[in-house]
């Protein structure tokens, strides 16, 4: 969608790549005094989640883990690192508290 010259600016909608096909004969623009409604209709009616298209699903090949992975001991260290960081910079009600919870 664009808009041409309003209040001597040009402004432009750009939804690229849309996540299916736009019957534009079915769609439909409503100008209101303080916005503007453009409603696109959907040529098949199946279930979009995003107006956009995803590409990658799940992410990128490295972000997905293996089959059989186990990020116990991952996650595990990333606490017991993260207790420590915060018992070596934190207070001493801090340090009382860390205490207190092992």
């Amino acid at each position: 969608m664009r808009i041409l010259d309003f209040n001597n600016k040009n402004f432009r909608l750009k939804i690229n790549p849309l996540n299916g096909i736009i019957d534009p004969a079915n769609c439909k623009l409503k100008v209101k005094s303080n916005s503007i409604v453009l409603e696109l209709k959907k040529a098949k009616s199946k279930h979009w989640d995003d107006i956009k298209e995803k590409k990658g699903g799940l992410g990128t090949s490295s972000d997905v883990k293996k089959k059989g992975e186990d990020d116990s001991k991952d996650s595990g260290d990333s606490l017991m690192n993260m207790m420590k960081n915060l018992y070596e910079t934190g207070d001493e009600q801090m340090k009382r508290t860390i205490a207190e919870s092992w």
